[in-house]
């Protein structure tokens, strides 16, 4: 046994000892055969879905496996008002992180001899019935007394009980470090007591009595105004201010110091307007810390709210930025940098941070002081009434009041000589009178008033179909009053210097007397005058031979097809490409055809006279469009009435003109064409407009810009007489513009408004004009490939302007025919408040709401002007000819998504 063991351990050994290394890896061995196909599994078992109504869902199955999964987000469309308007503007940003308005209300304030300061709150949701807010843990507060004015120191001015010292460190800026200034301050350390009902009292930190200013004691005059602030939030959590005003003592407040009120502020910068961390709401609160004596200490430029907001306002207009050659912008197209000798404005806030406006373009006159100077505050004729250097000379910059330079009044120690020469209305240089830019500025003054009337409609309300309204113009002059002889003619244009105006070369000579009529307000198209129609025309003989046939093709809307609703029998197409024939029987003798036989004729057959119409007028015959597509146009094809009565003339045709207006003087150039609508009279000028059969329901809009001296270049002109005035098309409901708010930033609110382009027309920016501007920035192409002439969409440069300092291709999308009337500014201008609220210049309740409802490619593009927004909208535009992107035949599929 023991033998046979050791035999076989030997063997073993034997075996390991004879092994040699491993040899190389073999090839890859063939692929086996693929196996059979198993059988099939069993049918699962089935399974529910259990809505939890926590926001998951529950799935159960009949073999015992479940799982709970979170519901995941709706699918669907994108809509405009997800991304823009008032309501996003509230839920998006910091409100979508925990910030919400709450309504501060201060109930009361008193001030202890001793300089204990206790202040009484409540705060509560907007709105009405608001509900009570309890839990504010935390909130800043700050007072300030209010010093009256004096004989030398005119203004009042706030003085504020709690300060700070900001000291410059070494940086890019004008003073060395070490320098001092003092600035306005608040608190937050005082003792918050919240009574759990919304209500809560405060009791300040800083005593009154013992406030100091650089070491300096503030002084506690307890029989002075005095105004306390409450902020709470700003970023997150409840957001609110509230301000109050009482006196110590008790005794009846008999001082204040209201100028400007928060609601013009939130004209222009709306409901968002806001500074120093968001907590800081109102103008009244502003006005406790920015007050004479405080500055910055980096750049030196002071701090009070006057000389601040004054300068900030008037941005690239003050005197003091543009340097010897008074431009602020670079003019690329010079070799000179023309910015080289800029002035600068600037302020360093937190952080350090360098802000300046040199960019800022006030959106009404910046003479208009009544623009922000508006409303019930009792102070808020302060700006002419209580003229003060400080106030005066902050957009008069260039004025040194020390030394007397570029001040005709020479050098003023004080306040005390202002209102010597500066009255309101008296003095040597009355106040009023220098700031109405309306009347300083001969070649700004119309030279008449025009008023516009139209026949009345036979329901008394609106226009039918087989009515044709006559629009009456009279003009009078301005001075006196007086209609004019309304024989006008067409003149040279003369212009107008600031020293004065030439005499007219005659009463009736008039350089311009352009008539527009629009609409309706949603599309803005010319309508129903010479200049919109679409259509061909010839001087029409006493007959043609058309005994060869009658045959007629044309193309109307560039061949676009339009689907006619509501017709008798149902809705059906009517073509765009139209051929017909206009039968013998028609004609007296073909051979001899007439024109009235012709135009009735073709009007007679439904396939021509759903989309055209032929007339004879005034000695001649023509076709024109319906204009029922979205480019209005007529072409003829080759026929035999194109041949015999048209000369064969193909040429495609759009209505008339770079603008769509039409001349009312009478123009007595040799062969010069004269709209045959318009009847001159002594007492007044009438136009026939076309029947209104083929217009859309709504309000339309004629307008006139009549100047009789005229425009002769940008400084050499007289700025013409306009006026408008809307009528109603089959139905009585007024249609509301698309834009109606204008007026919020560039008019004041006794009705002066900002004019854009004195020089050429006139365009008051009132709260509606739309309805002037709409007249030449219309929605019809100005040739065959769909290119825009003159006046481009309104919606698209509207937008753009306003948005212009974010645009990727500022000068291609505002699309100006000069590039920018600035040259080098690149539109660069910024919108006062959040651009995305649209609601600032469509406002709810006086506009269409259509910015929400109809997005399109025109009004959408004048901000989403980047390549990937062009190609989106691009891709979603059914376009059979892309290379003309605007020639009627787009379909636009925005409102799928939006």
């Amino acid at each position: 046994m023991i033998r046979r063991t050791l035999l076989l351990a030997a063997l073993g050994l034997a075996v390991v000892a004879c092994e040699g290394a491993k040899g190389p890896a073999g090839a890859p061995g063939r692929d086996g055969t693929n196996g059979q196909d198993g059988q099939d599994g069993s049918n699962g078992t089935s399974c529910t879905v259990t809505d939890n109504h926590d926001g998951t869902h529950t799935i159960t199955c009949t073999d015992g496996t479940s799982v709970t999964v979170s519901n995941g987000a709706t699918g669907g469309n994108v809509a405009i008002s997800d991304f823009h308007g008032a309501a996003f503007m509230k839920s998006s940003g910091e409100y979508a992180t925990g910030k919400f308005d709450v309504k501060v209300a201060i109930t009361g304030a008193t001030a202890a001899a001793d300089g204990t300061l206790t202040v009484n709150f409540t705060a509560a949701t907007p709105g009405a019935g608001g509900q009570p807010v309890p839990g504010i843990a935390a909130i800043t507060a700050d007072v300030a007394k209010l010093v009256p004015g004096t004989a030398t120191e005119r203004a009042s001015r706030f003085v504020p009980y709690i300060t700070r010292i900001e000291t410059a460190t070494a940086g890019d800026w004008p003073n060395p470090a070490g320098t001092t200034a003092v600035q306005g301050n608040t608190e937050g350390n005082g003792a918050l007591t919240d009574h759990g009902d919304g209500s809560y009292t405060y009791v300040f930190a800083t005593n009154l009595a013992a406030a100091t200013t650089e070491g300096a004691p503030v002084g506690y005059q307890r029989n002075l105004l005095h105004r306390v602030s409450v902020m709470i939030g700003g970023h997150d959590g409840p957001t609110g201010e509230a301000t109050f005003d009482f006196v110590p003592d008790g005794s009846a407040i008999t001082t204040t110091r209201n100028i400007v009120q928060t609601a013009a502020c939130k004209a222009c910068h709306g409901e968002e307007f806001h500074g120093h961390g968001g907590n800081r709401l109102s103008v009244e609160n502003c006005a406790t810390c920015h007050v004479p004596g405080t500055a910055d200490a980096n750049g030196g430029q002071s701090l009070d709210l006057a000389v601040m907001i004054h300068k900030i306002h008037a941005g690239g207009e003050l005197a003091s930025l543009p340097g010897a050659d008074g431009k602020i912008w670079d003019d690329p197209s010079t070799a000179a940098d023309e910015s080289a000798d800029n002035g600068e404005y600037a302020i360093w806030g937190y952080r350090n941070t360098k802000h300046e406006w040199w960019k800022a373009e006030f959106p009404a006159v910046l003479a208009n002081c009544q623009k922000c100077h508006t409303g019930t505050g009792a102070q808020v004729d302060n700006w002419k009434t209580n003229p003060t250097r400080q106030a005066c000379g902050s957009c008069h910059d260039t004025v040194d009041f020390a030394t007397g330079a570029n001040h005709a009044g020479g050098a003023q120690a004080d306040d005390s000589g202002c209102a010597t020469c500066h009255g309101a209305t008296t003095g040597w240089a009355p106040i009023v009178p220098a700031h109405d830019w309306t009347t300083k500025d001969p070649r700004n003054v119309p030279e008449f008033d025009a008023e516009l009337s139209l026949s009345a409609p036979a329901n008394g309300k609106y226009y039918v179909a087989g009515e044709a309204p006559v629009v009456t113009l009279v003009l009078k002059d301005k001075a006196t009053g007086t209609p004019i002889d309304h024989n006008l003619v067409t003149g040279a244009a003369l212009g107008c210097l600031p020293t004065g105006c030439p005499a007219p070369t005659s009463a009736t000579t008039f350089a311009n007397t352009a008539f527009f009529v629009s609409g309706p307000r949603a599309t803005r198209n010319p309508v129903l005058t010479s200049t919109a129609r679409a259509k061909i025309e010839v001087a029409a003989p006493a007959s043609w031979d058309l005994s060869g046939g009658a045959a007629l093709a044309l193309k109307v809307d560039n061949g676009r097809d339009v689907t006619m609703y509501n017709q008798t029998g149902g809705d059906f197409v009517a073509s765009g490409t139209i051929s017909v024939t206009v039968p013998a029987s028609a004609f007296a003798n073909p051979a001899a055809a007439t024109p009235a036989e012709l135009a009735a004729g073709l009007n007679a057959i439904p396939a021509f006279s759903r989309r055209a119409i032929a007339y004879v007028e005034a000695g001649r015959f023509g076709i024109r469009s319906r204009n029922l597509g979205r480019l209005y146009a007529i072409q003829l094809d080759p026929s035999a009435v194109t041949a015999a009565v048209f000369a064969g003339d193909t040429a495609l045709k759009l209505p008339g003109g770079y603008y769509p207006s039409n001349t009312l003087a009478f123009n007595a150039a040799p062969g010069a064409a004269n709209d045959r609508k318009v009847t001159r009279a002594a007492g007044s000028i009438t136009y026939q407009l076309d029947p209104v059969d083929d217009l859309t329901p709504g309000t339309y809009v004629a307008s006139v810009e009549i100047s009789r001296l005229g425009r002769v270049s940008e400084t050499n002109y007289r700025t013409p007489t306009v006026a408008k005035v809307a009528f109603q098309v089959k139905t009585a409901a007024v249609e509301k513009p698309i834009a109606s708010n204008c007026n919020s930033c560039h008019q004041s609110a006794d009705g002066r408004g900002f004019v854009l382009d004195f020089s050429r027309h006139n365009k008051i920016f009132s709260d509606d004009a739309v309805d002037q501007c709409g007249a030449c920035h219309d929605y019809q192409p100005g040739s065959a490939t769909g290119a825009w002439l003159g006046g481009h969409p309104i919606s698209k440069r509207v937008h753009a302007v306003h948005f212009g300092s974010s645009l990727f291709t500022p000068l291609a999308t505002v699309a100006y025919s000069n590039g920018d009337p600035v040259a080098g500014r690149n539109w660069d201008i910024t919108f006062p408040q959040d651009v995305r609220n649209c609601q600032a210049c469509h406002p709810d309740g006086t506009s269409s709401g259509t910015w929400a409802a109809r997005p399109n490619r025109l009004a959408c593009g004048g901000c989403h002007d980047g390549d990937a927004a062009k190609a989106h909208m691009a891709l979603q535009t059914l376009d059979p000819t892309p290379a003309n992107p605007w020639s009627g035949d787009e379909q636009e599929s925005c409102q799928a998504c939006h």
